[in-house]
């Protein structure tokens, strides 16, 4: 019988992410909380629960943020590529 390959988690990171903490809360640890710097808004956003996974590391094309400030760069780039 052949071993099973490892199954790989790709976590990517958002790029506008600046800092992001992990530490355990709540009664006997049970809880993860994240606490995230962002670039965009130049605050502190907090994520909490027993298995969170905020957008900064799974998906960032969900968060609006992300989105806002990656358009911003596109429009920038296209201005000089066109």
């Amino acid at each position: 019988m052949e071993p099973r390959p490892a199954s790989t988690v790709h976590h990517r990171r958002c790029p506008y992410l600046e800092q992001i903490l992990k530490e355990r809360a709540g009664p006997f640890g049970m809880l993860t909380r994240y606490k995230a710097d962002c670039h965009v808004d130049r605050r502190t956003h907090r994520f909490t629960g027993r298995h969170p996974v905020p957008p900064c590391i799974g998906e960032p094309e969900t968060c609006s943020l992300y989105r806002g400030e990656h358009g911003q760069e596109n429009d920038r780039i296209r201005r000089y590529t066109d």
